[in-house]
């Protein structure tokens, strides 16, 4: 899920995730999904994120492995709100707004120009983090015959996320920055206008360093009302995050 921790002026931070979904029927999904965030100037940052996907579906969905791009997610973000409470512990708020610009290919997303608004709420007070986010996005375009996920079934959608992080390693910070170890769990929620709506918890692993964070986790489904797109399983999630 976002966080409201946007990268200073000129620093540029390249995330990878690699996502595999299950889904009912022996259906998979593999994801590539690369992240670009850019520091423009104080509090002012711009993203993009780009998947690739490779499906195992019964058509017509695709099938046999098939490759294709989805949706390229395109947003200003400004934080609005940073109070440094000590060199550790904080509280930022953030907005922003942006674009699904169409670059999908293959069926994999409907291909639409859709834009999108949100904010983000983000603390750390000692080994606790909290992160609180929501999003609108308008679809423009009609939606897929046989989306794969319920965000491409035309309807207008919100995402509403709460993550929390408890920090495992180290017990204090010492004058030499370490890497810290993190137990995290999110709820990440998709709710559209048309009454679909998916619910997943997503436990998983943090380590954070000063020039790197690698992330793992899982997303089991809570909650699911769906109408033509599959069935979610479950996900596996592994990342790399970079810092320059």
């Amino acid at each position: 899920m976002p966080s409201a921790t946007a990268p200073s002026p000129g620093v540029l931070i390249p995330r990878v995730q690699v996502r595999a979904y299950s889904f009912e029927d022996d259906q998979f999904l593999l994801e590539e999904n690369i992240r670009f965030e850019f520091g423009l100037v104080r509090d002012l940052s711009i993203s993009a994120e780009i998947p690739l996907f490779q499906g195992f579906f019964n058509a017509p969905r695709p099938t046999d492995g098939e490759f294709g791009l989805g949706d390229m997610d395109l947003l200003v973000e400004l934080r609005v709100l940073r109070e440094d409470i000590n060199a550790i512990d904080t509280i930022r708020v953030s907005v922003f707004a942006g674009a699904e610009l169409p670059t999908a290919t293959n069926g994999f997303a409907q291909a639409s120009l859709d834009p999108c608004i949100g904010a983000v709420f983000s603390s750390i007070l000692g080994h606790h983090g909290i992160d609180l986010s929501a999003r609108y996005t308008s679809v423009t375009g009609d939606g897929l015959a046989s989306p794969i996920f319920l965000t491409d079934s035309g309807d207008d959608f919100f995402n509403l996320e709460a993550g929390y992080a408890f920090r495992i390693h180290p017990e204090e910070y010492a004058q030499t920055r370490e890497a810290a170890w993190y137990l995290t769990a999110e709820l990440n929620g998709v709710w559209t206008v048309g009454g679909e709506h998916e619910l997943l918890l997503s436990p998983g692993l943090l380590i954070e360093a000063p020039n790197y964070a690698i992330e793992l986790g899982v997303g089991i489904p809570l909650s699911e009302e769906l109408t033509s797109a599959p069935k979610l399983e479950f996900v596996l999630l592994a990342g790399l995050r970079l810092l320059f």
